[in-house]
C-alpha cells in the first residue's frame, strides 16, 4: 500500500479545487483498500482462533515429508 503523501506548503497555497478534489478521491480509494486489508485480517484472525479452539491449528502434518497428491 502506498505511503501517505505530504501536503506541502506550496501545494496548500496553490492547489486548485479540482486538484484538491482529485487528492481526496485518491485518498478515499487508498483508505478503502486499507479497510479491505484490515477486514481480511480480522476474518483470518477469526478463522485462526476457531481452528485453535477446534484443535486443528497448528497443522500436525510435516509438509516436508508429505507425499504429493497424484
Amino acid at each position: 500500500m502506498s505511503a501517505r503523501p505530504k501536503i506541502t506548503a506550496l501545494y496548500a497555497e496553490n492547489a486548485s479545487p479540482d486538484s484538491i478534489r482529485n487528492e481526496i478521491t485518491k485518498a478515499r480509494a487508498t483508505q478503502a483498500r486499507w479497510q479491505r486489508h484490515v477486514d481480511n485480517l480480522y476474518a483470518l484472525l477469526g478463522t485462526r482462533l476457531a481452528q485453535i479452539d477446534a484443535g486443528t491449528w497448528p497443522p500436525t502434518t510435516d509438509h516436508a515429508t508429505e507425499e504429493p497428491n497424484p
